[in-house]
């Protein structure tokens, strides 16, 4: 069995095999990759701004236009009470029997009605 010693060395040997590769990648690249980089930081940075501002005006407009559908369905309610207590009572009454259809048909009525069996 390898001690903790053992497997420590076992992967010092390619980290620093990588870092000076690394190191050696990046010198070879020079001035005009570092360029390179830092243009492409400052392209993706505005992109990620831009896409910030779009969904922060995303989120302003969608909560805006939530509180005026509140706002515009609490007067609704407020001047036709009987109106809204109505439709909520037909909404509910349809649901309430789409379960009770649910619950009440058998759960193999459909193979059922094929089978011939005495």
């Amino acid at each position: 069995m390898r001690t903790h010693k053992e497997r420590g060395d076992d992967l010092r040997a390619p980290l620093a095999n990588l870092i000076s590769e690394s190191e050696a990648l990046l010198a070879a690249i020079g001035e005009e990759g570092a360029q390179r980089y830092r243009n492409a930081t400052v392209a993706l940075e505005r992109q990620i701004r831009r896409a910030r501002d779009q969904v922060d005006d995303l989120q302003y407009t969608t909560v805006r236009r939530a509180r005026l559908a509140a706002r515009q369905a609490d007067h609704y309610v407020h001047e036709n009470p009987w109106r809204t207590i109505g439709a909520a009572a037909a909404v509910g009454a349809a649901v309430g029997a789409l379960v009770a259809l649910l619950i009440v048909r058998p759960r193999g009525a459909a193979s059922d009605s094929h089978d011939d069996s005495p």
